[in-house]
């Protein structure tokens, strides 16, 4: 069973007396990837700065991973954000700002707050919940404001403590992976430093070689066999040199160094600065700019600066990461690609994606699950089939791909009437004699002759949309869309024909 990450219950925020989430409720999965999408002002980016921490709901409770944190700043929250603008800091290179946040926030300890807090989280409620009781004694009262500080108190000496423990842990670790680490090094250079006799034999052969080459630097013989000496040459002076021991020594320095910059990081619970270049480099190549890491800002491009932001906010491993129209000043095939790479990019990072966007294909074509809003309010969740099949209602039906909508009413044993026809349908919940609206799709009309058709109408005009024609037709004064893969002429009549899983049945509003 999927396990709940983010819980919004009840939430309610309004800008000026205008209400712009109105009695929110919604949950989130983890790993998963949620769209919310609807028009202008319908409430959808409100609700992803309330999830952030960037906006306080009025009222209604954001509960993460079980912990109200209503009132947690944004940076307290194990969530990242990528604008619609990036955001991104001009002054600093690709790499600067990928690290940007690895070098200055402290998700490990922050993660140990909540983890602290939560133990907490349960009495803490029940107790706030109980002072709302108008019926409680002075005394009654005191006492659960006392218990209150009390918590309040426990829970900063069990942060501090729970963090003592994670820093020696840490130290424990780095001291074990180092100390294995320079054993097998300081072995390899034991090993070297035995190949005296050996390295004496290649100084001498090499002495020999060259000699040998200064003797025939003339001959044809010479450049027969050149490449031959070259490689000969090369490896002697590896040995002769002492170059594997050279390197060994090296790297013995380099590892006695990165152990003590990982020791002063960990007792700040922060990364070392060869780490940081590590995770910098793995977020770079996820979203493809190896490479780029000297580059300014200004010489990207709007698709660059967008990978650079998502790098950005997915280095330090976010539980959830947020998006706000990131894909909106993008070109359209620019766009379609990000959208494909950003899919990819969540389910192998496996964390949650919360997307906004007004573009209803981009909701259907990248989400497990969507969102649809309008006012404040959210009209329908569900799949991108089933949202774009089963809509709830008008606007869904509207807002999501194109409808024909036509009052009609219910006949009973799966039998619809609208247009003065009888059709067969697959919706059942509706009385006989309901009035309901009938929902079409435009591809889901089938063009037929006149004599077996069931509806005919008049070709008003005709749009070729690359992969099909769109099709306006009049039909008893209604204007109907059509998709299909033929043309027709303007002023022809055409007849309909639609199968009964084709027909969607709605609730009249």
């Amino acid at each position: 069973m999927a396990k709940k990450i983010i819980e919004l219950r009840n939430i309610v925020k309004k800008f000026d007396d205008e209400i712009v989430v109105n009695n929110l409720n919604l949950y989130v999965n983890e790993n998963e990837f949620i769209t919310l999408v609807g028009p202008s002002g319908c409430g959808k980016t409100t609700t992803l700065r309330i999830i952030g921490g960037f906006e306080t709901p009025d009222s209604g409770e954001i509960i993460l991973n079980g912990e109200v944190v209503n009132d947690l700043p944004p940076y307290q929250r194990p969530i990242n954000t990528v604008f619609q603008r990036y955001a991104l800091f001009p002054h600093l290179n690709v790499f600067d700002n990928v690290a940007f946040g690895l070098r200055n926030f402290n998700r490990i300890y922050e993660e140990l707050k909540s983890d602290v807090r939560k133990q907490y989280e349960q009495e803490r409620r029940e107790l706030q919940k109980k002072l709302g009781d108008r019926s409680l004694s002075k005394a009654e009262r005191q006492e659960i404001k006392s218990r209150l500080r009390a918590i309040r108190r426990e829970i900063k000496e069990k942060i501090l403590e729970e963090k003592e423990k994670l820093i020696e842990q840490k130290l424990q670790d780095i001291e074990k992976r180092y100390k294995e680490k320079i054993e097998e090094i300081e072995a390899r250079i034991e090993e070297e430093e035995n190949r005296k006799g050996e390295v004496k034999e290649a100084r001498i052969k090499l002495r020999e070689l060259e000699e040998k080459l200064q003797e025939e630097k003339q001959s044809n013989k010479l450049r027969k066999n050149g490449s031959k000496y070259a490689k000969e040459i090369k490896e002697l002076r590896k040995i002769a040199n002492q170059e594997e021991l050279v390197y060994l020594e090296k790297l013995l320095k380099e590892t006695y160094k990165r152990w003590e910059e990982e020791k002063r990081a960990a007792k700040k619970l922060m990364l070392s600065p060869h780490l940081i270049e590590e995770e910098v480099r793995k977020a770079l190549k996820l979203v493809k700019l190896e490479g780029f890491e000297k580059r300014k800002i200004h010489q990207l491009s709007g698709g660059e600066q967008q990978r650079v932001a998502i790098a950005r906010a997915i280095v330090n491993r976010p539980k959830i990461l947020l998006l706000d129209e990131p894909l909106a000043a993008l070109d359209l095939k620019l766009r379609q690609n990000m959208q494909y790479e950003l899919k990819e990019m969540q389910r192998t990072l496996g964390i949650t994606f919360i997307f906004v966007t007004h573009d209803q294909e981009e909701a259907l074509s990248m989400s497990d699950t969507v969102v649809v809003m309008n006012n404040g309010v959210i009209q329908q969740i569900g799949t991108p089939e089933d949202i774009y099949n089963e809509p709830k209602n008008r606007f869904v039906a509207n807002f999501i791909g194109e409808s024909n909508i036509i009052r009609g009413r219910y006949l009973g044993n799966k039998q619809v009437e609208f247009m003065g026809a009888v059709f067969d349908c697959v919706d059942e919940n509706f009385k006989p004699g309901e009035e309901v609206d009938v929902v079409i799709r435009p591809e889901d009309f089938d063009i037929v002759p006149l004599e077996q058709a069931k509806l005919v109408g008049v070709v008003d005009a005709t749009t070729f949309k690359g992969v099909h024609f769109e099709i306006c037709a009049i039909i008893q004064g209604q204007e109907f869309v059509i998709h299909q893969y033929e043309n027709v002429k303007v002023g022809d009549k055409i007849g309909l024909s639609v199968d009964p899983y084709e027909i969607h049945l709605m609730k009249v509003e």
